[in-house]
């Protein structure tokens, strides 16, 4: 008989068949190499951004206008909604022209992102908005004139978040 008949030759030769195809099995070319679960991103280039302008955070100037003499509402970026601090300024122009009988212009403004013709439009949305709160207050709406200026007159520089969010507003000129 023969060594590879053997039962104990046969088992032999099957245990070092296996260990063989098991240490070639990784080295296989055929084998797809599969990328890493979670990729490293590599580091980004050291730069140096440059500094913001100096001036009070957008939060402030929505609370303060920046002019006493021309009060602004402010908005949120794609919005007409008014906010809480923009219904306190509607209050005090409304109390204004009231006393006054004076007229006012609302002037409707957006900062650069968008289209000249979405801006027009989301300018003139929020000069619509600020005027039918004005008139709930009160203010005879033949007293309000409204325009919309879109993206074309911004009264803050800049291409910053910054610069936007100044520009997203409501000048209110009292006539």
């Amino acid at each position: 008989m023969s060594r590879m008949s053997s039962p104990s030759g046969l088992a032999t030769a099957t245990a070092a068949l296996s260990v063989a195809f098991t240490l070639a099995a990784p080295a296989c070319s055929h084998e797809e190499k599969k990328e890493p679960a979670h990729p490293v991103a590599q580091p980004a280039p050291a730069r140096t951004a440059p500094k913001p302008a100096a001036g009070p955070p957008a939060d402030e100037v929505a609370e303060a206008p920046k002019n006493k003499e021309e009060p602004a509402v402010f908005f949120d970026f794609d919005s007409s909604l008014i906010k809480d601090d923009g219904r306190r300024v509607l209050q005090d122009i409304a109390d204004n022209v009231r006393k006054q009988n004076a007229s006012l212009e609302i002037e409707g403004n957006c900062d650069e992102l968008g289209t000249t013709e979405y801006n027009l439009a989301l300018g003139e949305a929020r000069a619509r908005a600020a005027k039918e709160y004005l008139v709930h207050l009160g203010v005879p709406s033949k007293k309000i004139a409204t325009v919309s200026y879109g993206s074309q007159r911004p009264k803050y520089p800049g291409h910053d978040d910054d610069a936007h969010a100044k520009n997203r507003r409501d000048d209110l000129l009292i006539r």
